[in-house]
């Protein structure tokens, strides 16, 4: 008896020689993303530790602004690669991405709450058998 695993995920499982070319360049982009928030967040945190907190200091202070505005996008723009792939009509990721990008967390969790009320929490998890490709060994 033959058993015959479904992906329900909605998430190919590919290995990298079977990758698209969007693919490659989304890899790449989120690649150069991860290297600038990282290297951001480090050297601010190298040259401005983040404790003790120093409230008069400006250069501090603006110095963890710009890290944190950095941080920001790079957590939003990998939100936006989810949305915009969640969205059946590529205008309507695009315009949720720009809302995301000018007006923040409020537009994000409205994004939430509306792709809950259409499809539910179960919409979000992944199949048992995508879990384990994001478990170390």
């Amino acid at each position: 008896q033959n058993m015959t695993m479904v992906n329900t995920t909605g998430i190919n499982n590919t290995s990298s020689s079977e990758r698209s070319c969007p693919t490659w360049l989304f890899i790449g982009f989120y690649v150069i993303l991860f290297a600038v928030t990282a290297t951001t967040i480090a050297m601010t945190a190298s040259e401005f530790p983040l404790f003790p907190f120093q409230a008069d200091s400006l250069e501090w202070n603006s110095n963890w602004l710009i890290a944190t505005v950095i941080d920001y996008y790079g957590a939003c723009l990998c939100f936006c690669g989810v949305v915009f792939k969640s969205e059946d009509d590529w205008i309507y990721g695009s315009l949720w991405c720009l809302g995301f990008c000018l007006l923040g967390s409020p537009i994000c969790c409205l994004w939430m709450l509306i792709f809950l009320w259409k499809h539910g929490v179960d919409s979000l998890s992944l199949s048992p058998n995508r879990r384990s490709h994001y478990q170390l060994n």
